[in-house]
């Protein structure tokens, strides 16, 4: 009766360790690799710069002048849409080029998140919290946001701007990107 009650208990692991294998997905296609986290290198500066090297190569008439800023707790609000508090628990640095000229609506930021969760909940925040119309006489044709890895991009500017600006940040990202998010849009 014991030797009966041990083969059963045997053939029940038995069934339980194959059944295990099984679901293990040991069959079907094989799981794609995840998005590398982060394909951009280099100082926020310098991924600017060539941020803005690569729109130009495109684009007909240049991006304006600019100058650029670091972006701290005390500026975020006005730079980026985030509060200090936001700011300070989400982000590692940013950078911010805004047109030289006041008359012209342009500003590029880039920020370096804590991770992908960061960066995730931050260009949820930068969507709702960027004032698009902080430049008071004129406007910017489209805001957006997009990630790639811990970086977001924000973008406010002209279509043609932001459209030769999401190619080359496409492409510095190696195609590792986020879904665009155009969260103004003020063109006809």
């Amino acid at each position: 009766m014991v030797q009966a009650k041990n083969n059963i208990r045997l053939v029940l692991a038995l069934l339980l360790l194959f059944t295990l294998t099984a679901c293990s997905g040991g069959g079907g296609a094989p799981a794609q690799p995840a998005p590398p986290a982060d394909t951009l290198t280099g100082e926020l500066p310098e991924i600017i710069a060539a941020l803005i090297a690569g729109a130009n190569e495109n684009l007909t008439e240049k991006l304006p002048q600019s100058f650029e800023d670091p972006v701290t707790a005390e500026n975020c609000q006005g730079m980026l849409g985030l509060t200090p508090e936001q700011f300070s628990e989400y982000v590692t640095e940013a950078y911010v080029s805004n047109s030289a000229l006041t008359t012209s609506a342009h500003e590029i930021a880039l920020v370096k998140c804590l991770d992908q969760a960061a960066a995730a909940e931050v260009k949820n925040l930068i969507a709702q919290g960027f004032d698009s119309g902080k430049w008071v006489c004129v406007m910017p044709d489209e805001s957006s946001v997009i990630d790639s890895g811990s970086y977001v991009l924000l973008l406010s500017t002209a279509a043609q701007y932001a459209d030769a600006l999401t190619a080359s940040f496409t492409a510095l990202a190696a195609d590792n990107t986020g879904e665009k998010n155009v969260f103004y849009s003020g063109a006809p």
